[in-house]
């Protein structure tokens, strides 16, 4: 009886080793975390050192990624590692995008329908007061106006349930105590049964501006001449 034999297994080829650059595995990580800036901007907002510090994480992953695919295409084989470089390429370019999509949806939804927007330096702060305290007339013809206004509240000693509080300029004038100058704060009153706890970020008040202010709560030696009747307070997710 014929039988047919088996050829003989064939020997194994040759192992070649190819090392993975140390860069690529980096670009695939910053990548990885350029993906968390999205996210990190709708919870916590956007301001211009958190646009700065995502964006170089996006550009160090697509630029590490891109001189490593740069290498290895070089070597002529000797590097393995492209799926890896091309991952970081491609994570730190999508987190690029998401983080410009991010910023523009905050930046069009931060100020509430129906009320104007106010720089607390440039339209309050800055005019001060006229000859003899006299209202600056862009800072009167604001009176009755509905604006949105955001600053850093004033510390006192209660800290949850506020229904009125003071706002400031910057958060320096907040948080170590000094006196602000008048034309520097403005007092907030929520409406009857509302209250707001304080937030120690930026925050947004959208109201009625009032250039009189004789019902003022304040503790504080020089009392805040404007006022906001509020009708939203919120913790602003737009630092600029």
């Amino acid at each position: 009886m014929a039988q047919t034999l088996s050829s003989p297994a064939s020997a194994p080829g040759e192992f070649v080793y190819q090392p993975i650059p140390a860069s690529a595995p980096l670009a695939a990580g910053a990548g990885a975390l350029a993906c968390l800036g999205p996210i990190w901007h709708l919870a916590e907002g956007v301001s211009p050192l958190s646009i700065v510090a995502w964006t170089f994480v996006c550009l160090a992953a697509g630029v590490l990624g891109l001189l490593t695919l740069s290498k290895i295409r070089k070597t002529e084989g000797a590097f393995s590692g492209t799926k890896t470089a091309t991952t970081g390429v491609v994570l730190g370019g999508v987190a690029a995008l998401c983080n410009i999509g991010v910023t523009a949806l905050l930046v069009t939804t931060e100020v509430p329908e129906g009320f104007r927007p106010v720089n607390f330096t440039s339209d309050i702060s800055q005019k001060g007061f006229g000859e003899q305290n006299e209202l600056h007339p862009e800072i009167a013809a604001m009176n009755g106006k509905k604006i949105y206004l955001r600053g850093f509240m004033y510390r006192g000693k209660q800290r949850l349930g506020l229904n009125s509080f003071v706002i400031v300029k910057d958060n320096q004038q907040c948080c170590f105590g000094r006196q602000p100058n008048q034309s520097d704060m403005v007092e907030v009153f929520l409406p009857a049964g509302e209250t707001f706890d304080l937030e120690l970020g930026l925050t947004g008040v959208a109201g009625t501006f009032r250039t009189s202010n004789t019902r003022s709560r304040s503790q504080l030696q020089f009392r805040p001449i404007y006022r906001i009747d509020a009708e939203l307070c919120k913790r602003a997710k737009v630092g600029f």
